[in-house]
């Protein structure tokens, strides 16, 4: 098991999430930025910590908006996360310039993606954790 803390990005109608390829399964998958909550740090700092790693940010205005538990397969690996699901706002307007963003995670440079929420709603695309869409569906963020 594993606890994680993700952060909601959002910008008017878009929300920023990291592009990943299945290498199992072959397509394309988003999942907000985030990462592994490490022993003895608080979930907000995980979060706070995570955002200046991958997108050299700090945040303002986080909330923590609900945690739950991520069941899933990957390859033939079952996986357990405890997830701490926050929303933020990146300090400055520097992210909000482009439609894609760099974004380096465990020394790797991955993109980050505004992706449009009715997309997300429409299932246009494919989220991780599938337990979000049910919360866009819910209501304003």
């Amino acid at each position: 098991m594993r606890a994680v803390a993700l952060c909601l990005l959002q910008h008017n109608d878009r929300l920023l999430l990291q592009e990943f390829w299945h290498e199992f399964e072959q397509y394309t998958y988003y999942r907000p930025p985030g990462g592994g909550i490490e022993h003895g740090e608080r979930a907000e700092e995980a979060v706070r910590r995570e955002m200046r790693e991958e997108l050299d940010t700090e945040l303002e205005n986080v909330q923590l908006l609900e945690i739950f538990e991520n069941l899933f397969h990957y390859g033939e690996r079952q996986h357990h996360e405890i997830v701490f699901l926050f929303r933020a706002r990146p300090v400055g307007e520097r992210l909000f310039a482009h439609d894609r963003v760099a974004i380096t995670d465990n020394g790797n440079l991955r993109t980050g993606v505004w992706m449009p929420i009715p997309k997300l709603l429409r299932q246009e695309v494919v989220l991780y954790p599938t337990t979000l869409r049910e919360r866009l569906l819910a209501g304003p963020l």
